[in-house]
């Protein structure tokens, strides 16, 4: 067994003598002590201290963290029935069927046109409105009540129409949000 001394010198061989062991107390006499933790902070003298950030390596991380969050709002935009009309218009699909939870619409962003900002609405025709402008024209559109899901559903199918499509803002570019 290895101890090192109080200076800091390995010494090997050196049996520290073990100190005596007092008789355990009785159960009872345990459990009416109150419990002591036997923790030890670690002491700052050992930890080595992280050098600040430079310029450049601070400018890295804002523009990584900006990134990350244009990227967030980007995906949640694609997320929306907007978003998901857009994404449906430029892979060609030639129809689009939405479900609207009427009883329970969400705040929703919508994008504004180019050279206004986003905003979040409640109301469920803005919402379609949104999509209509992505390039669809609504064909149908039927109201079911759903037990399963507590209320009244708004199916609607849209169909492609280029005639439509205006030229909308990406919300996660746009300058700021209108509530």
């Amino acid at each position: 067994m290895a101890t090192v001394s109080d200076q800091g010198q390995l010494l090997v061989g050196f049996k520290a003598s073990q100190p005596a062991r007092p008789e355990q107390p009785a159960a009872d006499a345990v459990d009416a002590q109150p419990k002591r933790w036997n923790l030890r902070l670690p002491s700052l003298r050992h930890t080595a201290l992280v050098p600040p950030l430079g310029k450049a390596a601070r400018e890295e991380r804002e523009r990584q963290r900006q990134q990350t969050t244009v990227e967030d709002a980007k995906q949640a935009f694609y997320e929306t029935p907007a978003g998901r009309a857009r994404l449906a218009y430029k892979r060609g699909h030639r129809l689009f069927q939405y479900e609207l939870e009427i009883s329970a619409v969400g705040p929703t962003l919508i994008p504004g046109p180019i050279g206004s900002p986003a905003r979040e609405t409640t109301d469920p025709v803005d919402v379609l409105n949104s999509v209509t402008v992505e390039g669809w024209k609504l064909v149908t559109g039927k109201f079911v009540h759903s037990e399963l899901r507590n209320g009244v559903i708004g199916c609607y199918l849209f169909k492609r129409s280029q005639k439509r499509r205006l030229a909308m803002n990406d919300p996660w570019k746009a300058p700021g949000l209108v509530r």
